[in-house]
This record gives C-alpha cells, structure tokens and sequence, in this order.
C-alpha cells in the first residue's frame, strides 16, 4: 500500500507540460506537480523551438533534428526567412528529462479547481500559499468561474507524424476563404510532422489533413494529435495564482508559438513565487511583478492578435505581397529583434536560479494592483 501524500506543500504546480515543468524547476522546498496524465503524455504540439532554448535549459539531447532555415510557401512563391536556428524534439523526452531538473512530487490526478491557495482534485484536497495553473485552455478556475476565467479567443491544430526525411520548417498557406489554412512540414529525424491549424477554432480536420499530406505525397494520415490552443492574452493571475501558458493565453497570434513563451514565462512564474516562498516578497507582490512582466509585452500580442484577424481574411494577391515583405532584408532585422524579446529564450535556465529576471521583476515596487480577478 502507497503512503498518503501530505495534504500541505511549500508550492503545488496544476499541469505537467511546458509551463508548469518550467515554473517547477525554479522552486524550492516541497513542491507536488500534478497531471491528469504521466508526465511526457498527451503531445499536442509541434514540439520545435529555438535551439536556444534547449541549450539554456541543458535539454539538447532530446533534440530529434536541427533547422537553419523557416520556408513560407504561398500559391506563387516560397519565402525563406532568415530567423535563428530552430529544433524539433522529442516532447516525451523533453517532459521527463525537465522534471528531472526540480525536487517536484508527482502526483496523476485530475485537478478540479485551484483557488486562493486550495486545489481540489479527483484524488483530494491539497493546500499551499503558492499555486501555479498551467493546466492549459481549460484553466483551474472554480467551475462557476471558468468560463470567464477562460481565454476569449482560440485555435484548433490537428498533426500527423508521417515516414519521411527532409530539411527546414515549412509553412504553407492556403487559400483564403471566409477562414485561411495554415499548414506545415517539420522534419524530425525518420519522421516529419505535419499538420494544419485554423484561426477560428474549427476541429473537423481530418479531411483537409488528409488531403494536404496527399498533395505532398507524405501518405495517409498515421499517428495523429492536436487539440485547442489560445491566440489572444489572457490574465496571467487568478485567486492568488501564478497563470502560464495556454491558460494565459502565451501562445502568440499568428504563429501558433505557444512552447517558447510557456517555458520563459513559467520560469519567471517560478522564480517569483520562490521569492514569496522564500519570504524574500510577500506573495501579493510576487504576483503583482508576475502580471507587470507579462502585460509588459501586451502591445505586441495586441499587434500579432490584430494581424491575425487580418491574415485570415487577406485576398490571396495582397497575402501573397505580405508575405514577400515579411520576408524582404528591411523587415527582417526588425522581426527578429521583437520576435526574440516577447518571450527572451536568454531568461531561461538549466537550473533553479533567482537571476536573470527581467526588469519589470526586479523594481521596488509595482503599480499593478496584485488582487485576485476571475
């Protein structure tokens, strides 16, 4: 018979993919991550990233291939962007070595609700000062207070892993009708993955992922996996808790990019909330630098969220000209620099550490008002 857990802990983590793994490697003391499913379970991503961040994170070793170049191919023409080098990994790899990376408990239960310091899940009631929510789109607001606590805005994205062996992160853009496609191929050693994901949250797929990896000639669909992600920013505290990734709504608008802001920003999470932990901050001012770091990069996800909106609607002449001027040498420099600073891989680290944290962190005092919000 398996000892009970403990009912009290220093810190508990809801959610066991990027954004919790990351918030758990910067605590310290007694820390439980919980999970509905084991950890390295349930991909529903791309898995690729800057190589920055697994070389940051000591995870290079669950890399699967390295990429130089990023391919947008339109009706007419095929654009290489000149951005940094990129990896696809093995997302069950990556989870576990990660976890090996803090002093967490794991405990596979599905959380119910997490509120102002209690979480209730299908196995118990557990207590800590400090609570993260990274469960995801679906967040851990208490059930009369999930709907609005819950991103306003969200895509759908269905991929397949096909036998195949290629070169570079393609993209590919479909035709733009009331609701534009936007597909991709990303090699992964003796494999590519490749999907298509939709603006308006659509999740009939299937047909179209069939269709689309019959016109590339990469077979019929084999393993699939997807699922919701968010495209427009949420509000990163709730009932005194730390909120990352998607229940944030840190998936960027237009690129679907949701693993490299989960990973920064968890890791911010939990370097604050180690702070309060530690008694270094109270937890009210913990949070409040939390929500200031985040809202520090609002105007650009309200930029990408407007251009989303725009991109999915474009005619395919004007979308096409977009598309030359994105990739165009006086457009790329400024790119780069923004896309690098919205959710900065540098920040990130191997190991539990209270430096570097970006300046929003570090004042005296912050003006956000710290109070809990639905």
């Amino acid at each position: 018979m398996s000892q009970a857990l403990p009912t009290e802990w220093d810190a508990i983590v809801c959610g066991a993919s990027f954004g919790g793994l990351a918030a758990a490697s910067q605590l310290g003391g007694r820390v439980l991550m919980i999970d509905s499913g084991e950890i390295g379970d349930g991909e529903t991503s791309a898995s690729a990233v800057p190589v920055a961040c697994l070389e940051n994170l000591d995870l290079m070793h669950t890399a699967e291939q390295l990429h130089d170049d990023i391919v947008v191919h339109t009706a007419r023409h095929a654009q290489t962007l000149d951005f940094f080098p990129y990896a696809t990994f093995d997302y069950r790899s990556f989870c576990r070595s990660f976890f090996e990376h803090s002093d967490a408990r794991f405990l596979r239960a599905r959380v119910q609700s997490a509120s102002e310091g209690v979480v209730a899940t299908s196995k118990g009631r557990f207590e800590s000062p400090v609570v993260i929510d990274a469960t995801g789109w679906r967040t851990a607001a208490q059930a009369a207070r999930k709907k609005r606590a819950r991103v306003t805005r969200r895509s759908f994205g269905l991929e397949s892993r096909q036998p195949y062996v290629g070169d570079g992160l393609h993209f590919y853009v479909g035709g733009g009708r009331r609701n534009r496609r936007f597909y991709w191929v990303f090699p992964a050693g003796d494999h590519v993955r490749a999907g298509l994901a939709t603006y308006s949250g659509e999740s009939s797929l299937s047909p179209e992922l069939s269709e689309f990896l019959g016109d590339l000639d990469l077979g019929s669909p084999g393993h699939t996996h997807g699922g919701f992600f968010t495209s427009r920013l949420g509000e990163p505290i709730r009932d005194s808790a730390f909120v990352v990734g998607d229940a944030a709504g840190h998936c960027l608008p237009v690129t679907g990019e949701g693993i490299r802001p989960a990973l920064v920003y968890g890791q911010i999470a939990g370097r604050l909330a180690e702070l309060a932990r530690r008694g270094d901050l109270t937890l009210p001012e913990a949070l409040s630098r939390y929500r200031a770091v985040v809202r520090s990069h609002s105007r650009g996800y309200r930029i990408l969220d407007r251009l989303q909106v725009v991109l999915g609607r474009l005619p395919d002449p004007m979308f096409e000209g977009f598309g030359r001027y994105v990739a165009s040498e006086r457009f790329q420099p400024w790119a780069r620099r923004v896309y690098w600073k919205v959710a900065d891989p540098d920040l990130l680290t191997a190991e539990p550490s209270l430096e570097p944290l970006p300046p929003a962190a570090l004042g005296e005092r912050s003006a956000i008002d710290p109070r809990p919000t639905a």
